[in-house]
C-alpha cells in the first residue's frame, strides 16, 4: 500500500526558514565569540611579557645603581670623613648682620683706598661721587640734577634736601666731602624772569610774583634787608636763599 506524499504548507515553510536563520546566527555569534576570547588572552599575554621585560630592565637599572652608590661612598668618602670642617666664623656672621641694620653706616667702615679721597660737591660728576661708600647710581644721579637746580652746594648739609637722604649716611660721607662755593650760579634779584625765579628749589611761587610785581613798579632791591618788606619772603626763606642772590645786577 503506497504512502501519498504530503504537501507543506506556506506557513511550515516559513517557520523552517525561520529556523535555519536562527541556527546560522547563533553558529556565527559563537564563532566570534571564540574569536574575540583568543584575541583577548593574546593582547594579555603580550602585557604581560611587557610588564616581565620592563621589570627585569629596572632591577638591571637599580642594581648598577646601587653597585656605583656603593662605590662612590667606599672609595670618596672614606678618606673624607676624617676630615675636620670648620664653622662659619662669628664675626662673618656678625658682619652680615650689620650690613642688614639700621646703623649700617656707621659701624661698617669704607674699602681702604691707597689715597685719601675728598670729593668736591660742586665739581664731581656722577662717577666721582660713586666712589663714596654708600653713594650708588641713583643717588649720585639725585645729587647732580639737585646740584643743577640749586646752582651749587653751599654747605653739606643740603644733601638732606635730596630725596632719600637719611643724615646716617651723610655723616658717613661728611669727612670725605669739600665745598667749593666759588663757583655758585647767582640770581639777579632786579632782572630775573618770574619763570627762571620759579625752578629754584627754595623759591615758591607767590614770592615770585610778588617780587615781580614790585620790581614792574620801580621798586629795586638794593639789601637783603628789602626783601624783608615782601610778606611771602619769610626769614627762614630769605637765610636760605641768600647765598644764591645778587643784588648788583
Amino acid at each position: 500500500m503506497s504512502k501519498k506524499k504530503q504537501k507543506l504548507t506556506q506557513s511550515q515553510i516559513n517557520g523552517i526558514t525561520c529556523i535555519a536563520v536562527l541556527l546560522a546566527i547563533s553558529l556565527l555569534l559563537v564563532f566570534f565569540s571564540k574569536k574575540t576570547d583568543a584575541e583577548l588572552n593574546n593582547t594579555d599575554s603580550i602585557q604581560i611579557q611587557n610588564t616581565q621585560l620592563l621589570k627585569k630592565k629596572e632591577d638591571s637599572v637599580y642594581q648598577s645603581r646601587r653597585t656605583k652608590r656603593r662605590n662612590y661612598k667606599t672609595n670618596n668618602y672614606a678618606h673624607r670623613s676624617k676630615r675636620s670642617y670648620p664653622t662659619q666664623n662669628p664675626e662673618h656672621r656678625n658682619k652680615s648682620a650689620r650690613i642688614h641694620s639700621d646703623n649700617y653706616y656707621t659701624t661698617t667702615p669704607p674699602a681702604p683706598t691707597r689715597k685719601p679721597l675728598v670729593v668736591n660737591l660742586n665739581d664731581a660728576d656722577t662717577t666721582t661721587l660713586m666712589l663714596l661708600h654708600g653713594i650708588g647710581p641713583t643717588f649720585a644721579s639725585r645729587i647732580v640734577r639737585y646740584r643743577d637746580r640749586l646752582g651749587g652746594f653751599t654747605h653739606k648739609e643740603q644733601l638732606l634736601e635730596v630725596y632719600g637722604f637719611t643724615p646716617e649716611l651723610l655723616n658717613h660721607i661728611a669727612p670725605l666731602l669739600s665745598v667749593d662755593t666759588n663757583n655758585i650760579r647767582h640770581i639777579a634779584v632786579n632782572s630775573v624772569t618770574l619763570k627762571e625765579f620759579i625752578k629754584h628749589p627754595y623759591v615758591d611761587y607767590y614770592f615770585a610774583r610778588d617780587l615781580v610785581n614790585l620790581r614792574s613798579r620801580g621798586v629795586s632791591f638794593r639789601t637783603p634787608d628789602d626783601l624783608r618788606a615782601i610778606p611771602s619772603c619769610p626769614d627762614t626763606l630769605l637765610a636760605k636763599l641768600l647765598p644764591y642772590l645778587d643784588f648788583h645786577r
